[in-house]
């Protein structure tokens, strides 16, 4: 993954909250007014050069779509190269999980080493258990995936939503819990579909994940924005 340029990266340290929900915030409500902020910023653009609230708030749900749409395709990629045997599959592979670093990193720029630390180990957890989940599909072995899925949901799901409930009161923690297990279902089901050959299912179900993760991050710049209204 290429180096985030400076102005970029303290972009991210907005997306905190963000990267791991990998499942999703379809809160149209919050996205609505992300939208709105999005028009809103426009129209500023045209009186004036100074970056107001609005173009602020728009330039952040603008870089978190980017960068977990980013990450949804990093996801199918490397789990498709290792599967496959491809020649790229240790670059994918390193490409995601320097994603997840960089994340966790965002992490540990608003909440604290402690946190960083916290974030990255739920992650990578998720990271590893679905490479578990792949490489049992790929055998065969269905009570492997089974557990593999009862890691993520025990060790992942539940912990990081508790987690980023408490980080953001914006964020309610049974509706974090529902959608990270959403994100969860439609990562296991592109690996499932690339298992069975079905490869023009897998694109399908990925241009879904993806417009899935737009809706997500448009919601929790909306949640970050309201948290840190002084930043914005």
């Amino acid at each position: 993954m290429q180096e985030q340029p400076n102005a970029a990266k303290k972009s991210l340290v907005t997306i905190s909250v963000a990267m791991l929900i990998v499942g999703g915030l379809i809160g149209f409500g919050i996205t609505k007014a992300a939208d709105n902020s999005d028009n809103n910023s426009t129209k500023s653009s045209m009186t004036s050069a100074v970056p107001t609230s609005a173009t602020k708030a728009a330039d952040l749900r603008s870089t978190l779509v980017m960068l977990g749409v980013e990450h949804m395709t990093y996801t199918d990629q490397a789990v498709d190269a290792a599967l496959d045997g491809s020649p790229n599959a240790a670059a994918t592979s390193a490409a995601l999980y320097a994603n997840g670093t960089d994340l966790g990193a965002a992490v540990g720029s608003i909440y604290g080493k402690d946190a960083e630390t916290t974030f990255n180990t739920v992650w990578k957890l998720h990271l590893d258990d679905f490479v578990k989940y792949a490489v049992a599909g790929k055998q065969g072995d269905a009570a492997a995936q089974a557990a593999a899925l009862a890691d993520i949901d025990a060790n992942y799901t539940k912990p990081l939503a508790q987690y980023l409930a408490k980080a953001n009161p914006n964020l309610p923690e049974g509706t974090l819990e529902g959608l990270l297990r959403e994100h969860v279902n439609m990562t296991a089901k592109m690996i499932d579909l690339h298992i069975s050959g079905d490869y023009s299912g897998e694109a399908a179900e990925l241009k879904m994940a993806n417009a899935h993760m737009e809706a997500i991050f448009s919601a929790l710049a909306s949640g970050i924005v309201k948290q840190y209204p002084a930043k914005f």
